[in-house]
């Protein structure tokens, strides 16, 4: 049985993120074209998460209205959430290793550290979604598919901090 109210939870989450997102662009006193490669790519996955989270939460019910199966359902849903776990990390992996090499990286105290964890946490979800949706050692179901979603929204969130800290360590440099 599909829990509507979980996603529906979830998906207005994301929403309010994504307005989050727009007041980082608000905030910052320079404008988009002077900011550094990590600035923007950390906004574009602060919007596309956020995004991408209401996208997945709103995923099941045409599924479900078509009367599929549950567990085609979630296999459908956790591969493709467990795809953009792997292809999103390895997206940000790249900027962050470009960054470094041609020295455009802004770091901010306690985030910067941080991003390590980031980027074998969304590895390891999703290995976990491809296994789930394989019924392979994790349990195939909403369960996991909702868990995953919530570590979207983490990282989403961990994105937004990042504006915070950098206005707060601007401020201090001002």
């Amino acid at each position: 049985m599909l829990d509507t109210q979980i996603l529906d939870t979830i998906a207005n989450i994301a929403i309010a993120l994504a307005g989050f997102s727009g007041l980082v662009v608000v905030f910052r006193s320079r404008g988009a074209r002077s900011w550094s490669p990590t600035e923007l790519r950390f906004l574009w996955f602060l919007i596309g998460d956020s995004l991408l989270v209401l996208l997945f939460a709103l995923l099941p019910f045409p599924m479900s209205l078509a009367n599929w199966s549950e567990d085609t359902i979630w296999t459908v849903c956790a591969s493709l959430l467990g795809t953009w776990f792997i292809v999103g990390d390895l997206i940000a992996l790249r900027g962050e290793r470009i960054d470094r090499r041609t020295q455009q990286s802004r770091t901010v105290p306690f985030v910067t550290p941080a991003l390590y964890f980031i980027f074998v946490s969304a590895l390891a979800m999703g290995v976990a979604l491809w296994l789930s949706a394989w019924d392979f050692g994790v349990p195939r179901g909403q369960a996991m598919y909702v868990f995953g979603l919530i570590v979207l929204l983490g990282f989403a969130a961990f994105e937004f901090l990042y504006f915070i800290g950098l206005m707060a360590r601007d401020d201090k440099e001002a």
